[in-house]
């Protein structure tokens, strides 16, 4: 019985049954975390992390090994050529939409193998909206 709040024990019975049902399912999930935090733990240690990596910096990115370094890490972590992980990327479309403006050019064509994107990246491809600042106004074609 919990000690601390006034559970019914059928209540507290039920518990420990779906517990009990569950415990694989934990113990797999338990299993990648380990595994995940270890993989994260080695990359820090590998790319030599210390709290001075975690200082502020002037805030122009410029030369912050902090910045560079956490990006190795990152890298290293997901099995990546390279990262690019900022705290200021509000959501997916803006990340898309930086990625996108990073490697598309003028004259360039964007395929959409899967279908119509979905709306939020619209403005940002140029399909709708004004063509202001999307994709569209650099010459890029959908």
């Amino acid at each position: 019985m919990n000690p601390f709040f006034n559970i019914d024990e059928k209540i507290e019975s039920k518990s420990q049954e779906a517990l009990e049902k569950c415990k694989d399912a934990f113990k797999y999930i338990d299993e990648i975390t380990e595994y995940n935090q270890l993989k994260v733990q080695k990359a820090f240690i590998d790319n030599g992390i210390s709290e001075s990596h975690f200082a502020s910096s002037t805030g122009y990115g410029y030369g912050d090994r902090g910045r560079e370094t956490l990006d190795k890490v990152w890298a290293q972590v997901f099995g990546a050529e390279d990262a690019l992980v900022r705290h200021n990327f509000t959501c997916g479309t803006h990340t898309l939409a930086t990625a996108l403006f990073g490697v598309l050019r003028p004259g360039n064509k964007m395929l959409c193998v899967t279908g119509t994107p979905y709306d939020t990246i619209h403005n940002v491809i140029g399909i709708s909206g004004e063509e202001m600042g999307s994709l569209k106004e650099f010459g890029v074609e959908y």
